[in-house]
């Protein structure tokens, strides 16, 4: 599991990941994450983002594309 550096739990936990955010393609080997920042102004969410897209492209077939984006409206940088 993946934790957030900023707290000693997990993103599931902290429901920055929630498994109804995560869209699996199999027939388009594709993966798309969302995932929600702890606070609207969360400075470590660029490494969250990175973080989970590492543990995906380490975990997952190299067929997969993955996608990792924050959830629309969660943070004050999403656009950036």
């Amino acid at each position: 599991s993946i934790n957030d550096p900023e707290h000693p739990l997990s993103l599931e936990e902290l429901n920055v990941v929630e498994q109804v955010r995560v869209k699996v393609n199999d027939q388009d080997s594709t993966v798309s994450v969302e995932f929600t920042p702890t606070i609207p102004h969360c400075s470590m969410a660029t490494l969250i983002g990175l973080s989970i897209k590492v543990k995906l492209l380490r975990s997952l077939p190299d067929r997969f594309k993955i996608d990792v984006h924050i959830t629309p409206g969660t943070h004050a940088s999403e656009d950036a």
